[in-house]
């Protein structure tokens, strides 16, 4: 499998370059450091455009009130899965699942010369996604779907087409996600990005649960940003004689947690 225009730099943007590329971003500055207040949203996104442009020269936007991408976090992610994909295969095809309303790793998928079919169940979001795309020009290599209620289950005849079903799933449970939208600050997501069911991993069993259904299916690559949901999906794969490889990587400073399901 060969790959086009991967980056040739690092992911990330120092601050004070950032300021210079963006007088915008100048009045975000954090009155206790010399940093930028990236509890801000608005300050969120214009840095983590900045990121993208230099990164991959691509770009996006997003409504108000969706969850902003942290790029580099999504970059491992994403080098992770090219690292572990089937090296034997010739026509990359990818299927991501909820692609958001940024539409990032499809875009940076398409980007770096795969195809992909990404799915979104939030129609203000499909409608994000889609200017995204059309946006950086890459409507040629990302088909978008707008699915109702199932996850895969009735999409296709089969996923044979794909070398990989990628995901950066929702995973809060109820009572998280209750209690962070109450917060004035720091908090932005809607119910559809950030809700994983009523103990955070449901639509991650689901999602695993219905490839199964397939008479076969490519690995199912997707990343934990709460990693007290791994012991419940470990059970889980166990139980159900899944193989699967699990990696733990420390981004900035969180921990990210990444499954290979196959």
């Amino acid at each position: 499998m060969k790959y086009n225009n991967l980056p040739q730099k690092s992911c990330g943007l120092l601050i004070e370059e950032a300021l210079q590329r963006s007088p915008e971003l100048r009045k975000y500055r954090s009155s206790t450091s010399k940093g930028i207040d990236l509890g801000n949203t608005e300050a969120l996104l214009l840095y983590n455009r900045l990121i993208l442009q230099d990164f991959l020269d691509l770009d996006f936007s997003l409504p108000r009130g969706f969850l902003t991408p942290t790029i580099c976090s999504r970059w491992e992610f994403i080098k992770w899965c090219l690292n572990h994909l089937d090296k034997s295969i010739h026509t990359p095809k990818i299927l991501e699942i909820g692609t958001g309303a940024s539409a990032i790793i499809a875009l940076i998928f398409a980007k770096i010369g795969f195809r992909i079919d990404a799915t979104e169940i939030n129609e203000e979001a499909y409608k994000s996604a889609k200017e995204n795309i059309t946006l950086n020009k890459l409507s040629s290599k990302i088909n978008l779907i707008k699915v109702e209620e199932t996850i895969i289950e009735g999409l296709f005849p089969s996923l044979d087409i794909f070398a990989a079903i990628i995901s950066n799933p929702p995973q809060y449970d109820i009572d998280f996600y209750e209690k962070r939208k109450m917060m004035k600050k720091g908090f932005v997501g809607k119910k559809t990005e950030l809700l994983g069911g009523e103990l955070g991993h449901e639509f991650i069993i689901q999602l695993i649960k219905e490839a199964k259904k397939f008479e076969k299916h490519p690995p199912i690559f997707f990343q934990l940003t709460l990693p007290k949901l791994s012991p419940n999906i470990n059970s889980y794969l166990e139980k159900n004689s899944y193989s699967f490889i699990v990696n733990e990587n420390v981004v900035g400073t969180r921990k990210r947690i990444y499954y290979k399901v196959f």
